[in-house]
């Protein structure tokens, strides 16, 4: 042996190299992750804001006046009011009640009378169910007893929100 010693010759330059790359790679997986984040709540946005079915109901006791059953009048933007259902179980044979379903149809407009709905006497289904459409300008439901004694009447209007 001449003592020259055992030579270990270490270059540290490569490794540093692979592990620069390395820790470019996780900060563009961070990155990556923080789009993926912000793509996964805005899509979570939409699908909450999805269209989801409300009802409000109660009980109208006629009185032989038009009476307001229900109204939405002036809603923020469009309104999708799916549909009326009304029971008659407690109507009779000598009743007469009329349903009128009135529509806005222009920004502070007069009430447009769209359907008229008279039931005379004992209806063959209690559950008197009337479809409603979109409206940008407001609805209007009314009531009227134009004949026979006055009875109470359970409501339901659906809608989306």
């Amino acid at each position: 042996m001449t003592g020259e010693g055992v030579h270990n010759v270490y270059d540290d330059t490569e490794v540093l190299a692979i592990l620069a790359i390395i820790d470019a790679l996780i900060d563009g997986l961070i990155i990556d992750v923080a789009v993926l984040q912000a793509a996964v709540d805005a899509i979570a946005t939409l699908v909450e804001a999805e269209a989801i079915l409300e009802e409000t109901g109660g009980e109208l006791t006629t009185d032989g006046t038009l009476q307001t059953l229900y109204i939405n009048n002036a809603p923020a933007g469009i309104y999708i009011p799916k549909l009326l259902i009304i029971d008659f179980a407690n109507q009779t044979v000598t009743e007469t009640v009329r349903i009128l379903v009135n529509y806005r149809i222009a920004p502070l407009g007069p009430w447009v009378i769209d359907d008229r709905e008279p039931i005379v006497g004992v209806p063959v289904n209690a559950g008197i169910k009337i479809h409603l459409e979109p409206t940008r300008y407001g609805i209007w439901i009314t009531i009227e007893k134009t004949a026979g004694t006055n009875r109470a009447y359970d409501w339901q209007v659906f809608y989306e929100v």
